[in-house]
């Protein structure tokens, strides 16, 4: 065990130097042609240090495809302008992040492309396949390393089942294994992370501990802790306990679960941060009941980004859950409760990550939190508290 913990330790070592906190903002490439304020020209790259890249698809036979192909070729270079007919790798989002002395990671899977993983983690010929794809994708395109997002071993809707739990470690070697054997052409250090549930039954699909020293980091995934799938109103990312609902479904838990529980170390850890709100419909209280998810101000029932809470806040009045650490707020005429985090409720948690020795934060996701004016108020604040010189 104490070797086990050494290798994770020199591991994080590596990527991070002492004392520096990490902001991983992950990037969705699907919605690329709605991203017209954020692409490759002005994503805020000098406020980050990791771009995860999603997603890309794992197939049936353990191959990889973008989740849109078109996306891939506009962002990361290869796409061939309609007028010249010549390409412009110039638009490249790696290349881009590079010049800023950030790294950019592909990140595989997600909610929508995960039904494959138990299929692929139980063949070891699939697993060699899949961990091959990874390193193409690394050699075309020149990513910095590789994260699985897998929801969730073990979940059977998604076809998990009880041998996920070994087979996701299995997987997950395989993969390491490639990326030790790539550094050396690649010339650099190549990470392995994995976005991780934080939700205790879930947790118990995964063999923390040998995973734990196969990653370089652990990326928890601390929102959607409660939501408009639920009977009552609640907080999509408590930074603690509130005063109904799961006491293990909050920020400080899963960081408990992760370090105390299962002895992650501290520096290898990285928390949850959401850059968008859950809005529940006919519903004007905290642990209120409620019908549904709002469809009259998000973009999908029940979810809507920053960016537009803040320019529907005239609707709402705003609240503060002492002891979640979180803001709400309730609109009694449209007869809304919505859940959210403010530059408050971010600010705290990325003082928490401060605080507790953890690694950093993750962001679903960085285009929730940009403005017409360029403005980011989320992202800088986490930005200040953890790069204050920059």
């Amino acid at each position: 065990m104490k070797q086990i913990l050494f290798l994770m330790v020199f591991a994080s070592a590596v990527l991070l130097r002492a004392g520096e906190k990490e902001v991983i903002g992950y990037y969705p490439s699907w919605d690329f042609k709605a991203h017209r304020l954020v692409n490759p020209e002005t994503i805020p790259y000098e406020k980050l240090d990791i771009i995860n890249y999603a997603f890309a698809r794992p197939l049936p036979d353990g191959t990889l495809t973008g989740k849109v192909p078109e996306a891939d070729l506009r962002l990361l270079g290869g796409y061939a302008d309609p007028v010249t007919g010549k390409t412009r790798p110039e638009t490249s989002l790696i290349r881009k992040a590079h010049e800023a002395g950030v790294r950019v990671m592909l990140s595989l899977g997600g909610w929508e492309d995960t039904e494959h993983f138990p299929f692929i983690a139980a063949d070891p010929a699939k697993r060699a396949v899949f961990a091959s794809a990874c390193m193409d994708q690394i050699r075309r395109h020149g990513f910095d390393g590789i994260d699985i997002d897998w929801e969730y071993p073990g979940y059977a809707p998604h076809n998990g089942s009880p041998a996920d739990r070994e087979n996701f470690t299995l997987l997950l070697l395989a993969v390491r294994d490639s990326l030790d054997a790539l550094e050396g052409k690649a010339g650099k250090k190549l990470a392995l992370s994995a976005a991780l549930s934080a939700v205790p039954s879930n947790v118990a699909f995964l063999e923390v501990e040998k995973i734990a020293a196969i990653m370089d980091f652990l990326n928890i995934m601390t929102y959607d802790c409660f939501g408009v799938w639920d009977p009552v109103s609640n907080h999509n990312s408590p930074l603690y306990a509130p005063a109904r609902g799961d006491s293990a479904l909050n920020v400080d838990s899963a960081f408990r679960l992760f370090h105390e529980k299962h002895g992650v170390p501290a520096e290898k850890i990285n928390l949850g941060v959401p850059f968008y709100g859950h809005c529940f419909s006919g519903c004007t209280e905290l642990h209120g009941t409620h019908t549904g998810g709002d469809t009259t101000i998000c973009f999908e029932p029940g979810n809507i980004t920053y960016t537009e809470i803040v320019r529907n806040m005239s609707l709402f009045k705003k609240y503060w859950d002492e002891k979640a650490q979180v803001p709400y707020l309730i609109s009694e005429s449209r007869k809304l409760f919505l859940s959210y985090d403010d530059e408050r409720s971010v600010g705290l948690k990325a003082d928490y990550v401060i605080r507790k020795g953890a690694r950093g934060l993750i962001i679903w996701e960085i285009t929730d939190d940009y403005f017409e004016d360029g403005r980011t108020p989320l992202l800088d604040v986490i930005h200040k508290r953890f790069h204050p010189g920059r």
